[in-house]
């Protein structure tokens, strides 16, 4: 045991010299920005894809409750999947080479039934919560078909995508700390709310056939699962299968309460939706954005913390840094959203209001989104490392679903006293 962390202590020193986390600020905002920009493009579309989805909304009652929730799932789960491989890098655990060796098979599994597990939960909870609220929802089975083919069909897909990302991006000397966080959502959230609305399509004709789908694929996730041993590994205990299931699945749970009622916030404001369908739009832009500033500055300080570069609850430079990176971004994207969903609104023929008011909107709301992630999120990583958690499973998919639920609450806030 010894030896082993006598050896990690010094691969982290070999590879802190290629380790990009105590980059200048302007470093950290020119690679972040950078992506957050082909994000924003991204997340239009989303918002595009949404807006043709009111149909469905109307046809699958209950269906808008379960969308953040998916969405979550997806940055949750592989959001902490590349940090954890981003970490792996900059300690020198992993070596910058595409393999997959032992440890990035679990990693990929728990990822898997992590997925699997959440999205199926999901779907069954949706009903009886809205039931309580007295919001119009379709069963059960409905909800958790649509809830897991969509979130392992975008898994088979990002997953890979984020593997791939993450060992390219360390290998040209880009940190993935800053880039896992932005790209994920712009390339999940199309994919996911893509999946949703293909799946939604053809559901209620293939529901007998989907739920015996869904007991099978249910029982080979977890019986593939249990023949992980973790006796035999070698590599650190937080990395093994079983030890990300240990201390995700409860996180997830909590981002699953806080994903479903950021679905019910948005189900009961339909209304205002109505009334202004380019809001649609805004609603993954901000929400997406305000955690991805979150996520890069999470992930910066959490992987600072493993690197020795900051100690938990002391502010320091390399804390302060971050912090203002996330503020600065926050201020930049914030009216370039409102920009670029006004210009979709026009290509869709969405009915429109004044250009001021939606810049005013979406800078305002991403601001006092972006601020409050950015605190949050370093917190979260104190608190989460100085109980021996590790940050990469904790800090992102909580910042994620505090982030949406927080971010349509604040857009909505600020569109009542804006639009109304």
């Amino acid at each position: 045991m010894k030896k082993t962390v006598k050896k990690q202590k010094i691969n982290s020193r070999k590879f802190h010299k290629r380790s990009t986390t105590g980059a200048p600020l302007r470093k950290i905002l020119i690679q972040s920005l950078t992506v957050l920009f082909i994000s924003i493009i991204g997340e239009s579309l989303t918002g595009t894809v949404l807006m043709g989805m009111r149909e469905k909304l109307i046809l699958i009652p209950g269906l808008l409750i379960i969308v953040p929730a998916l969405t979550d799932l997806r940055g949750n789960v592989g959001a902490a999947f590349g940090e954890r491989l981003s970490t792996m890098l900059h300690l020198g655990i992993l070596k910058p080479r595409f393999a997959f060796s032992k440890i990035v098979k679990h990693n990929i599994f728990a990822s898997f039934t992590l997925t699997a597990s959440i999205a199926l939960i999901i779907g069954f909870i949706a009903p009886p919560l809205s039931s309580i609220f007295h919001i119009k929802s379709s069963d059960s089975l409905t909800l958790s078909s649509i809830s897991v083919i969509a979130a392992m069909t975008s898994s088979l897909i990002l997953l890979p995508f984020v593997f791939v990302m993450v060992f390219y991006a360390f290998k040209h000397k880009i940190d993935p700390d800053n880039i896992v966080a932005p790209i994920l959502p712009v390339v999940g959230d199309i994919i996911t709310v893509s999946a949703i609305y293909f799946t939604a399509t053809f559901i209620i004709t293939a529901k007998e056939m989907l739920s015996k789908g869904l007991i099978l694929f249910a029982a080979i996730i977890f019986l593939k699962g249990a023949r992980f041993k973790s006796n035999r590994n070698t590599f650190p205990k937080r990395y093994r299968y079983f030890q990300i299931l240990k201390q995700s699945f409860p996180i997830l749970l909590i981002c699953l309460s806080i994903g479903i009622g950021s679905g019910i916030f948005l189900q009961s404001a339909d209304k205002t939706f109505d009334l202004f369908p380019l809001l649609l739009s805004l609603v993954p832009q901000v929400i997406a954005q305000g955690g991805s500033i979150g996520g890069i500055v999470g992930s910066r300080v959490s992987t600072a913390l493993y690197l020795g570069n900051a100690k938990p609850f002391a502010f320091g430079q390399e804390v302060m840094k971050n912090l203002s990176a996330g503020i600065i971004m926050g201020l930049i994207t914030g009216p370039l959203i409102g920009i670029v969903s006004f210009l979709m609104g026009i290509f869709t023929k969405t009915p429109l209001f004044q250009f001021y008011k939606i810049i005013l909107i979406s800078t305002l709301s991403l601001f006092i989104l972006s601020l409050l992630m950015s605190i949050v999120a370093i917190f979260t990583a104190f608190l989460s490392f100085k109980v021996h958690l590790d940050p990469s499973n904790v800090v992102i998919p909580l910042i994620t679903s505090m982030g949406d639920i927080t971010g349509v609450i604040i857009l909505i806030t600020i569109v009542k006293f804006v639009l109304l």
